[in-house]
């Protein structure tokens, strides 16, 4: 036989060996889709009671004018909320508190956790009481935080006026001045939020393949050098996570704030949250706080979508 012959009968034979195999990996393929779909049918239908169902009422609602407590039948007034929030500068000076302490949490809350996993993730005596103790904020309600921080903060009998008084420092009245006010929330609020980011970055510490660190140690790296080049690139998924989560949270910001503050002095640490509660509750604007709402959830969706955009292309690569 030819060596052509040989050839083509080899091709041929090569061909369909593979397509059956091509059949059956997509085959598996779907099977493991339809049995993804159904192990998280159950999420979805709890999801769709607790979250699209007040967010479907939410959206409604903000089409008419409804006022709480009063029962006259409400009158469809379609996007005017939305106009009179837009145009309204008191929503855009909540955005942009929200904004300042989103972004001055963020600041502290990454490098004092990076700092923080990283020293927990090396092997000490009591390591395990102190991975504990670092945990414990995140294991307290918003509500006795902000309770305990409150007292802390007091200008007259709180302990940290009495550390500044002890150095020679001025006395603050931390939760009556505008920016004052603005640094105790976010330091409040980043001591809490705090835990989550070091169990986060723990978590992706310890799932870290040690192999490249050590080969990297033996060409003579140095640790910055194995933190900026191998640690710090692996770590670049769960950080972005992690980042996700505490934008949304900021976003949401609310307990703590009304503990502390109340959104005083004046409205300086007025959040988009807390004025959605102060038009729902002490101005009993049903409809226009139900807009604010659905801003909200605007504002954050894209910041999820921009995460798994961001997940996607670093798989890809």
């Amino acid at each position: 036989m030819p060596d052509t012959q040989v050839t083509e009968v080899v091709a041929a034979d090569s061909a369909a060996t593979t397509l059956p195999l091509k059949h059956k990996a997509d085959w598996i393929s779907k099977a493991a889709s339809r049995r993804g779909f159904l192990l998280s049918l159950p999420a979805w239908i709890l999801m769709i009671p607790l979250f699209f169902v007040p967010l479907a009422v939410g959206a409604y609602l903000s089409f008419f004018d409804k006022t709480l407590g009063f029962p006259m039948e409400p009158s469809f007034v379609g996007l005017e909320n939305y106009r009179t929030e837009i145009l309204n500068p008191v929503f855009y000076e909540a955005l942009f508190k929200t904004l300042v302490i989103l972004a001055l949490g963020l600041l502290l809350q990454f490098p004092l956790g990076m700092v923080i996993a990283l020293a927990l993730h090396r092997r000490f005596i009591g390591r395990g009481f102190f991975r504990t103790l670092v945990l414990l904020p995140m294991l307290l309600t918003p509500v006795a935080v902000g309770l305990m921080w409150r007292f802390m903060y007091n200008p007259e009998l709180g302990i940290i006026n009495w550390w500044l008084t002890s150095l020679g420092l001025p006395s603050v009245d931390w939760l009556g001045s505008p920016w004052p006010a603005v640094f105790a929330v976010t330091i409040v609020d980043s001591w809490q939020a705090l835990s989550l980011v070091v169990l986060l970055i723990l978590a992706g510490l310890s799932s870290l393949d040690e192999g490249p660190a050590e080969a990297a140690k033996v060409d003579g790296a140095s640790s910055w050098q194995l933190f900026r080049h191998i640690t710090l690139p692996a770590l670049m998924p769960i950080l972005l996570v992690t980042l996700m989560i505490r934008v949304i949270d900021g976003f949401k910001i609310f307990d703590v704030i009304f503990i502390l503050t109340r959104g005083g002095p004046g409205i300086a640490t007025q959040t988009v949250s807390l004025l959605d509660y102060n038009v729902a509750f002490t101005f009993l604007a049903t409809s226009r706080a139900s807009a604010i709402g659905v801003v909200l959830v605007l504002l954050t969706l894209p910041i999820y979508f921009l995460w798994r955009k961001v997940v996607t292309l670093q798989g890809s690569s």
